[in-house]
């Protein structure tokens, strides 16, 4: 398959692009690492050719994971993208797919928007991550996937000092970025940096929560205060009983 369109030439799985040196090959393997995190859920509708559609997507950053990510037309790595989370619009057992790419709902007079990734998965998996994200436990999202994005060729491999670079395409056409596409093949999230910490040490003493003792414990062994004082209350009694008798004694005794 050849496409070619000015500067940008692709022939058989193999992309040149004018004033860049080498070319470039697809990238089926290894798979592409990628870790997200600054989760913001985003609720809404959008209506396409008069149908109403759910528009609401969990939002975040996203960083490639011991690779670099580039256009191939630049050197300068992307260190961080915008990322998009969306549950498929139909049920499906498909598992969850990815694309990075121009953002499609990016300001169409922009010259060219900013790439960014879109994660696709069914709705069941889409409801768990974000339960999770309520409680706390989900602050950071790690995921695996195979992607057609680019690498260098002659440098598909990492090499001591130089992690493995993925590159976004361009368009023959248009000679934009294009978007690359890829099957997830594992995704796991965990809480966070920031959640796992505990809280800040100011100084301060920490409170403490109040003892809360229970049943059976070594607390157990001791009377009640209200049996104790109804114990002193009968030896007192007592003790004046036995007084009374001495005495009575004592007055028997003298007039003898």
């Amino acid at each position: 398959m050849t496409q070619t369109e000015g500067a940008i030439s692709i022939v058989e799985g193999r992309m040149t692009v004018s004033g860049v040196p080498g070319q470039f090959v697809r990238a089926a393997d290894p798979p592409l690492r990628l870790e997200a995190d600054a989760f913001v859920m985003v609720n809404g509708h959008a209506w396409q050719d008069g149908v109403a559609r759910d528009g609401s997507r969990l939002e975040g950053r996203v960083r490639p994971l011991g690779v670099t990510l580039h256009r191939v037309d630049s050197r300068a790595a992307l260190p961080e993208l915008a990322l998009v989370v969306r549950p498929f619009a139909a049920e499906g057992g498909r598992p969850p797919m990815l694309r990075l790419g121009p953002d499609e709902e990016a300001d169409q007079a922009l010259v060219e928007p900013p790439p960014v990734v879109a994660l696709f998965m069914p709705q069941p998996l889409f409801d768990a991550l974000l339960a999770d994200l309520a409680a706390g436990r989900a602050g950071r999202l790690v995921l695996s996937a195979r992607t057609d994005l680019w690498l260098r060729e002659g440098e598909t491999e990492p090499a001591p000092g130089r992690p493995l670079a993925f590159h976004l395409g361009l368009d023959p056409q248009s000679g934009r970025c294009a978007s690359a596409h890829g099957r997830v093949e594992t995704l796991e999230w965990a809480q966070g940096p920031a959640e796992e910490a505990g809280p800040a040490d100011t100084g301060e003493p920490v409170p403490q929560p109040p003892a809360v003792f229970a049943a059976g414990g070594p607390q157990d062994d001791e009377p009640p205060e209200d049996e104790v004082a109804e114990a002193l209350r009968r030896i007192n009694w007592s003790l004046k009983q036995l007084l009374i008798v001495a005495l009575f004694l004592m007055l028997i005794v003298a007039l003898k």
